[in-house]
């Protein structure tokens, strides 16, 4: 079992009551909002159902440092910087990526931290359709190259 990096591409206008409710128990109800969560069964049913309004992808520790360092928040106004990151008991970004990657933690369970990332849209625009599935050319469903897309929204 691993983590998935799970990304809103539509916010929740004119999304089915049922889509919408999983967007909230994800944290994810804005556009352009991202969080880990545990690749499961249960997790990834939840994904399908939203598959016409996300995306996801498994990842590595260092795009976790990455949005860790430069997107995570402990409340509304104030970044996790190295002041706050060493209260929460870590010397760097990457230790903390670690642990939530090798599944010690969860990124919901480090006090404070807020459980989304809030991301801007990407550096030179979407090159496929944000309407369509990853099969189908486009960006949404299970995407193996939402990493590189992630890179350009941090």
């Amino acid at each position: 079992m691993g983590l998935l990096l799970v990304v809103n591409f539509h916010g929740t206008i004119n999304v089915p009551h049922a889509a919408r409710k999983a967007l909230v128990e994800l944290h994810i109800e804005r556009k352009f909002s991202a969080t880990v969560v545990k690749d499961d069964g249960q997790t990834v049913g939840i994904l399908k159902l939203c598959k016409d309004y996300l995306a996801w992808s498994p990842f590595e520790a260092e795009l976790l440092a990455a949005l860790l360092k430069s997107r995570a928040k402990v409340s509304e106004t104030k970044r996790l910087d190295e002041k706050a990151l060493k209260t929460l008991g870590f010397k760097k970004y990457e230790d903390l990526a670690t642990k939530i990657v090798k599944d010690e933690m969860k990124l919901s369970s480090v006090e404070g931290l807020r459980p989304f990332f809030k991301l801007a849209p990407p550096r030179g625009g979407f090159k496929q359709s944000t309407r369509r599935q990853s099969q189908e050319r486009g960006v949404l469903g299970a995407n193996p190259k939402l990493s590189e897309i992630i890179k350009r929204m941090i």
